[in-house]
């Protein structure tokens, strides 16, 4: 029984159409906003967490690497992935859509040389993703200073009115990126988890043919061995909650450990 490497077929799907389950938003957000709303480009405000309950309300919270893909705008068509087949025992290689040979695009044409960009890198950096947040807290202010306005005198408003969107604009790519390096740091902690889970499923699997192999007096104390086993690798958990994830890793950033703690996943 062998694993011959599934080559991902990529589905171009509207941004409307059912294909296109969009990957980048996260299971905890709602996306009904527009890019109207400047305020969105601080993470101040939103990083202020009191406990679950809160997070139950209406309006979920929101922070400042959740990109709203629905905002206003120009919307390239969606790549959507899909793998021939999921086998959950084998873990699937990234594979980079533009870059990939097995990967052929039907119906996107390149303008020019697609050129790899510190985006090809997909090494989590959590440190990069806290100056980003720094950053737009900065511009969330800048923007808020500003008079709004409605309250300039007529000849002055369309220059105000450029200079907001320049940094609202600014703060739109921030944004983008941002989501993009917390992308990286769910990918980096989901493989982890994982590889663990793999680790743990084979080792059970030892376990159980010593049991069999064993001399009567020798048998292992199973419940004991796989207790011990799942609870090792079942310590940190991921996948379903990758919001909360990023933002223990963030909080560590902010508390001086440089990796976020990926180095000790």
């Amino acid at each position: 029984h062998h694993h011959s490497q599934q080559n991902p077929v990529p589905i171009i799907g509207g941004v409307l159409s059912p294909e296109a389950h969009d990957f980048s938003l996260d299971e905890s957000y709602d996306s009904e906003e527009d890019s109207d709303h400047y305020e969105d480009f601080s993470s101040d405000a939103e990083s202020v967490s009191d406990g679950e309950s809160s997070q139950r309300n209406s309006k979920r919270e929101r922070y400042f690497w959740q990109y709203n893909v629905q905002a206003k705008g120009p919307k390239g068509q969606r790549l959507v992935l899909k793998t021939k087949c999921e086998d959950p025992h084998f873990l699937n290689q990234v594979t980079d859509p533009v870059f990939s040979p097995q990967c052929t695009l039907q119906g996107i044409k390149h303008s020019g040389k697609a050129r790899k960009g510190d985006g090809n890198d997909l090494t989590p950096n959590p440190r990069k993703l806290q100056a980003i947040g720094k950053e737009l807290d900065k511009l969330g202010r800048v923007i808020n200073e500003m008079t709004p306005v409605s309250e300039l005198p007529f000849n002055a408003r369309p220059i105000t009115r450029k200079e907001k969107n320049k940094l609202a604009s600014r703060a739109c790519r921030l944004k983008k990126k941002a989501q993009h390096e917390a992308n990286k740091i769910k990918l980096y902690g989901l493989e982890t988890e994982h590889r663990r889970l793999l680790s743990a499923i084979s080792q059970i699997k030892q376990l159980l043919r010593a049991r069999f192999v064993a001399d009567p007096g020798e048998i292992p104390d199973l419940p004991k061995l796989t207790d011990k086993i799942v609870k090792a690798a079942t310590k940190t958990k991921i996948a379903g909650q990758t919001t909360e994830f990023v933002n223990k890793v963030l909080d560590k950033v902010k508390a001086g450990v440089g990796s976020g703690g990926l180095d000790d996943l």
